[in-house]
């Protein structure tokens, strides 16, 4: 279809979060997990948008944001700095509280920062079905003004033709606001800028939440293997639920429910049958030589505890044991109907965990 034509000139707020911090991963884990983080990044400062913003483009690891009409009054305006702000580190927390993986990329995804330049000018808008096109001198002002000599990591600068119409010396109440200026292609721009890192003491800690089976439970089963492959490549393919596919004993599919990377809540279904349980990752623990992790179903009616034990530079013991919550009923129906078979897949998966682990391995280091 194409595009309809461009509409004339209107003024607009134009309103760019910027994500920064990842260095360059070269394991194929850590590039899929830190685009996943950053795809969830994006999607929290969109959810946090309070001013009525539209998204013109998603730019790598940036948000256009604009809004045709007149500017925003400043307590608006840093308001919307500030519940963007929270919530992209709010939702950064969770990395540190509640990760599995281990890889480079979840490992420093708490280190990630974020940066808000914002400027009030003249757009051009060109449809495409439900997508606005921006052009403009202006469009290219804010794009340039990414690039500058503040010093801090993580700050909203905005232009003075924004705050033009600002009572004098605008500014939040957890910073002070400083002055700038800096020459472009475009000319010289003059703005003002706060620093945001004053409102990192102010982000709370993520709620806890039980996702076990609480009070007593029963032993139902329990399988070994003796894996000769590392533990980290142990942990990196357990804890990945998609590679399930490659060693869940009769799995079709894996279901990510709401989340696309591992982590405490996180739920997932491996389908098998039609009566595949949704499980969630209810724990972890992890010391020099040993790892385990926990998942629940979402009933609290039965776990899997996989056990990862180093045994060696290249060599691991895995034990995957279940448990049941402690119910005569539920012991009844579990001995009668679930034992056999559910025994039967978690030992027909460890054999094939083993090997596909050892084939990971041999292929990696020849």
């Amino acid at each position: 279809m194409a595009p309809q034509a461009t509409e004339p000139a209107a003024p607009a707020l134009l309103f760019v979060p910027d994500i920064s911090g990842f260095t360059q991963f070269v394991k194929s884990t850590e590039i899929a997990h830190s685009r996943h983080i950053i795809e969830e990044l994006l999607e929290k400062l969109m959810d946090a948008n309070e001013l009525g913003l539209q998204v013109s483009e998603v730019e790598g690891d940036a948000i256009l944001f604009y809004r045709l009409g007149d500017p925003p009054a400043p307590d608006a305006f840093f308001r919307q700095i500030r519940k963007m702000f929270d919530s992209f580190h709010g939702h950064l927390r969770l990395y540190e509280t509640q990760r599995i993986c281990q890889c480079g990329a979840c490992v420093t995804a708490h280190a990630l920062t974020l940066k808000i330049v914002a400027h009030y000018g003249a757009v051009a808008e060109s449809r495409i079905k439900q997508h606005a096109k921006l052009f403009g001198t202006d469009v290219i002002t804010v794009h340039r003004l990414l690039k500058n000599d503040i010093a801090h990591h993580e700050y909203a600068l905005f232009t003075q033709a924004l705050g033009q119409e600002w009572p004098p010396a605008s500014a939040p109440e957890w910073g002070a606001r400083q002055e700038g200026s800096q020459d472009y292609d475009v000319g010289r721009i003059d703005y003002g800028y706060v620093g945001l890192a004053p409102l990192r003491q102010f982000i709370p800690a993520p709620r806890t939440e039980d996702f076990g089976i609480r009070g007593a439970k029963v032993h139902v089963f329990s399988c070994e293997q003796d894996v000769l492959a590392p533990l980290d490549l142990l942990v990196e393919v357990v804890s990945d639920l998609p590679a399930r596919l490659h060693w869940m004993d009769g799995a079709k599919d894996v279901e990510m429910l709401n989340h696309h990377l591992n982590r405490l809540g996180t739920k997932h279904r491996c389908v098998i049958d039609a009566n595949s349980p949704i499980m969630i990752t209810s724990g972890a623990t992890r010391a020099a030589d040993t790892v385990t992790l926990t998942e629940t179903d979402d009933k609290k009616t039965i776990s899997s505890v996989t056990t990862l034990r180093r045994d060696g530079e290249a060599r691991t013991k895995v034990r995957i044991d279940g448990f049941i919550r402690d119910s005569l009923v539920l012991r009844a129906l579990f001995a009668l109907l679930m034992k056999k078979k559910l025994t039967r897949t978690f030992q027909a998966s460890a054999v094939k965990l083993k090997h596909y682990c050892e084939a990971l391995h041999e292929k990696q280091h020849g």
